[in-house]
């Protein structure tokens, strides 16, 4: 898989879409006549992507009624710890202070689920405490109108921001590279 690469260790990867752009035009070309041909086409198309992402971006995901597939937990835990650059602090010291202090934080925060697990806690109960910029893996499956839905927001946070641009990226070359444009030119004639 060709994995888009987002923030400092997650990314974004086609898995598999179903009536892409091109299989649209074949569909609309053999089965409609130009009366019924339209932005409808659509509903009839999906991408399903695997993403690794800190679990707030897997919050943001969740909000667009994709279905989400927890893969297996990463052998070692990561996190998202932002640079100096993306703290955008007045001072780039005290940008370079905080990140420090964000990893300092997470890794305190780590130690606890393992402590918790080792002295017998159940694994689940013991990372209800896990923080929201830990990694997850996930397989997250939609129609074309929920990714646009996705890709319809605005003035994300950088984090989600990048994640926003790999999938438009995906979803660019599925289906907008022309499709939409193509239809329409075709109805025309």
């Amino acid at each position: 898989m060709n994995q888009i690469p987002c923030l400092d260790k997650g990314y974004v990867a086609k898995i598999s879409s179903h009536n892409d752009g091109i299989k649209l035009l074949d569909i609309a070309n053999e089965f409609l006549n130009p009366a019924q041909r339209s932005d409808k086409l659509f509903v009839i198309s999906s991408l399903t992507l695997i993403v690794k992402c800190p679990l707030f971006c897997q919050l943001n995901l969740s909000q667009f009624g994709f279905d989400i597939i927890n893969t297996k937990p990463l052998e070692k835990l990561e996190a998202y710890i932002p640079h100096p650059g993306e703290i955008s602090g007045n001072d780039l010291e005290v940008s370079r202070e905080m990140s420090e202090n964000m990893r300092r934080t997470t890794e305190a925060l780590f130690m606890n689920p393992i402590a918790y697990q080792a002295d017998g806690c159940d694994r689940f109960i013991s990372q209800v405490i896990i923080p929201v910029n830990t990694y997850t893996t996930v397989i997250v499956h939609g129609s074309y109108n929920q990714w646009q839905k996705y890709m319809a927001q605005q003035n994300l946070p950088s984090p989600l921001e990048a994640y926003r641009l790999a999938v438009k990226q995906i979803v660019d070359v599925e289906w907008e590279h022309g499709t939409t444009k193509r239809l329409k030119e075709q109805d025309s004639k």
